[in-house]
């Protein structure tokens, strides 16, 4: 091994390079796996998202009408109201925990800014939400006109916890004291408005109806029944699952790692017959020495293990180079292709259209696809050596010494 550097140099090159792809599409994939499943529970937060989807229905065995409201000019949800009468017979569903009803559409923030704005039940909202808030407080009192501002927002509008801003909508204005500032790590999340519920719904001029209906589950495994069961009872709603898209996420991902799994191992098929064909070399080369060393009494175990560790030697090698070689390239190429866009239509800073922001996601490298990879490539170096120590050790004495 060290009468031939370079030969062994490239060898432990092969290996290093299978070892490193392998580890950087791994990361890549669990980095991409982790950071989805966090920007869809952020973004949702509760167990199911309870919207209309229908013209006019009757909630089965209850008779309460669900009418399609019209479009209110800056309506942000999902296009269609519901109706509040629903709310309690979704409360008493088995495995409801918390029903939170939320109302949202868009207005102008101080005659400048065109905001989302969330009308919520404070008691309620923040059991079913992740929302963080960083200065201040959230909403207290439903009947008070009281807001909680996104911290990005209320930096570019130099707004702080205890200043007054005016929310307008059509022709309507109100005064709002900030009572506290929130923040998602999302930008796009934090250009919103919190305000209670009621106050909301006399801002905009409807009364009883909401955009959606935030359900909290008891139990995160009843979720699916909880959301037939609503579909069941109103045939017109429609449920969403954010759980139910981690899932899809997740199997996405699956698929993904296995492929970027299957490029990486054929790296490292190739970096094994790198290794078998430097070892067969130095049995050929070392054919003398073998038999020498049977001559004076070594044993086929010992001429096996020998030339078995000499592999292992370079395995290892090769495992450390890739495990260098791959944290590299983590950290430079996968946050060129880790990048979330996420698209607003409703535009930030008063602009309307749609806006998009990019968020360079950071590499997750876990202990387990560090042991994988090093493992892998220890792994390939004891089978490349196999057949050669095998052919060493079953070498005849006096062959041997006639080899020159």
């Amino acid at each position: 091994m060290c009468k031939r550097k370079l030969r062994t140099v490239l060898t432990v090159a092969g290996i290093a390079i299978g070892v490193g792809l392998l580890l950087s599409l791994l990361t890549i994939s669990v980095t991409g796996s982790r950071s989805a499943t966090e920007v869809i529970r952020r973004l949702a937060g509760a167990d199911i998202i309870v919207y209309n989807s229908s013209r006019v229905f009757f909630g089965r065995g209850i008779g309460v009408p669900i009418q399609r409201s019209s479009q209110f000019p800056g309506f942000s949800g999902f296009g269609t109201l519901v109706d509040l009468s629903v709310y309690s017979a979704i409360t008493s569903i088995p495995g409801v925990s918390v029903v939170s009803p939320i109302i949202s559409f868009r207005a102008l923030l101080n005659s400048t800014t065109t905001v989302v704005v969330y009308g919520v039940e404070p008691s309620t909202y923040t059991a079913v939400s992740s929302i963080e808030v960083v200065e201040g407080s959230f909403l207290s009192n439903i009947s008070t006109q009281q807001a909680v501002v996104g911290k990005s927002l209320a930096e570019e509008l130099g707004v702080s916890v205890g200043s007054h801003i005016e929310l307008s909508y059509g022709n309507t204005t109100q005064i709002f004291t900030v009572v506290g500032m929130f923040q998602t790590g999302e930008r796009f999340q934090e250009y919103a408005v919190y305000i209670p519920l009621q106050i909301a719904q006399n801002l905009i001029g409807v009364v009883d109806k909401v955009s959606q209906i935030l359900v909290k589950c008891s139990d995160p495994s009843s979720v699916q029944d909880v959301a037939q069961a609503i579909q069941s009872l109103f045939p017109g709603l429609t449920t969403f699952t954010p759980s139910t898209m981690v899932q899809r996420m997740q199997e996405a991902v699956n698929t993904v790692t296995t492929f970027f799994a299957s490029i990486g191992g054929v790296a490292l098929v190739a970096g094994l017959f790198g290794v078998m064909n430097t070892m067969t070399m130095a049995v050929a080369e070392r054919t003398r020495e073998i038999g020498i060393m049977k001559a004076i009494g070594a044993s086929n175990w010992f001429i096996l293990k020998l030339f078995l560790l000499e592999s292992i030697i370079i395995g290892a090698m090769g495992s450390i180079a890739g495990l260098i070689l791959g944290i590299a390239l983590t950290y430079v190429i996968a946050p060129m292709l880790l990048q979330t866009r996420v698209v607003n239509s409703i535009g930030f800073a008063g602009r309307f259209g749609r806006s998009t922001t990019t968020t360079i996601l950071q590499p997750v490298i876990t202990l387990e696809n560090i042991a994988i990879a090093i493992a892998l490539g220890i792994v390939v170096g004891v089978i490349a050596g196999i057949y050669p120590a095998y052919r060493a050790a079953r070498m005849k004495p006096v062959e041997a010494l006639r080899y020159v």
